[in-house]
């Protein structure tokens, strides 16, 4: 089987799962360089899929994983599921925070420490801070979830 027919029937997959969830959707799919194979849901309800903080979406994603999974007879076919763009968007609003944060501290000198939140962005704030500021530490401390990002100076 292609990686079409694969991604069709993963597409076919997730449009018969939304509409057996009530919702009216449509779902498209690109395949990047860099984010690889992305399946995009466009809805009108699309906060009610997105969730607080994207955990909803999040477990979207891993509920299609699962019948991809055993639609493919656990052959791996790598794709992410995003709704109205909301990870790319929220990509980008993560990095302007971790780079006006780095602005601070660097005017300050004082630790920040962020707003909790899910590990996949916690991880997207780290790996930024990591990539544009070598002189910045960021360490997650505490408890999911509440567990939460903690900038300084090395």
């Amino acid at each position: 089987m292609t990686d079409y027919d694969k991604a069709e029937q993963v597409k076919l997959l997730i449009q018969n799962l939304l509409s057996q969830g009530g919702f009216q959707a449509q779902v498209e799919y690109e395949d990047s360089l860099l984010k690889g194979l992305v399946f995009n849901i466009s809805t009108r309800e699309s906060r009610s899929l997105i969730g607080r903080q994207g955990m909803t979406l999040h477990a979207l994603e891993i509920l299609v994983h699962a019948l991809a999974a055993r639609t493919f007879k656990g052959e791996l076919f790598r794709f992410s599921l995003d709704v109205d763009d909301y990870k790319r968007k929220r990509e980008w609003s993560l990095k302007e925070l971790a780079r006006e944060t780095a602005g601070k501290l660097q005017a300050t000198g004082k630790s920040i420490a962020l707003e909790p939140m899910p590990n996949y962005e916690r991880r997207i704030v780290h790996a930024y801070l990591q990539e544009n500021y070598p002189e910045i530490v960021s360490v997650s401390e505490g408890v999911d979830p509440n567990r939460k990002i903690v900038v300084s100076l090395k």
